[in-house]
Parts: C-alpha cells; structure tokens; sequence
C-alpha cells in the first residue's frame, strides 16, 4: 500500500509540473527572427572574430539588429563573395516594418 502512495504522490507531481513548464513555455516565449540563422549560414561560420563580434552568429545578430558598421567586417567572408551575398539576402527579406537593413557593403 506504501508503493501506491508514492506511485500516486509522483505521478500527480510530475502532471503538474510539466503543466506548470507547459504553461511557462507559452507566457515566456520568444519570438526568434529567422533572418540571424540564415545569415549565420551564409557567413563562412570561421568563429575569428576579426569582425569584432562574438564569432558568427553575433557578427549576424549585429546585422539583422543594424548595429555592425558595415557587411565587409568578415575577414574571411570577403574573399568568397559574402558581403554581397548577405546584401541580397537583406534585399529580399526586408525588416518586420518593411524597411530594408540600410547596412553597407563597405
């Protein structure tokens, strides 16, 4: 009869608090703009940090947030062509207000 008892004392537990994370993962959401992950994957994803950034995905939160100076930061990206490719990403996915990212290329 004990066995039941904590049988019974965890399962409700446990219901409640996945009901309570549940609940927690709706109320605490936050919405990820999609356009820094692109961005990170077009970047050549060396981590240096000659950009000044925090490897990658800062330099492509910097972009996306418009506070990186200009696109030609990524030392290694430049040789492949990645500042122009970043741009036209920019270009075709505009900012949540419609307003193109006013970055320059250099």
């Amino acid at each position: 009869m004990e066995i039941f008892w904590a049988i019974f004392i965890l399962t409700i537990l446990g219901v409640l608090l996945g009901l309570g994370l549940a609940v927690a993962s709706k109320v605490f959401y936050v919405k990820v703009d999609t356009r820094v992950e692109d961005i990170t994957a077009i970047l050549p994803n060396a981590n240096c940090g000659a950009c000044g950034f925090p490897g990658c995905a800062g330099f492509a939160e910097a972009i996306v947030n418009q506070t990186a100076e200009n696109l030609s930061l990524c030392k290694p990206g430049l040789k492949s062509g990645k500042p122009e490719a970043i741009r036209k990403y920019l270009d075709e996915h505009p900012n949540d207000d419609g307003s193109v990212n006013p970055i320059k290329l250099k």
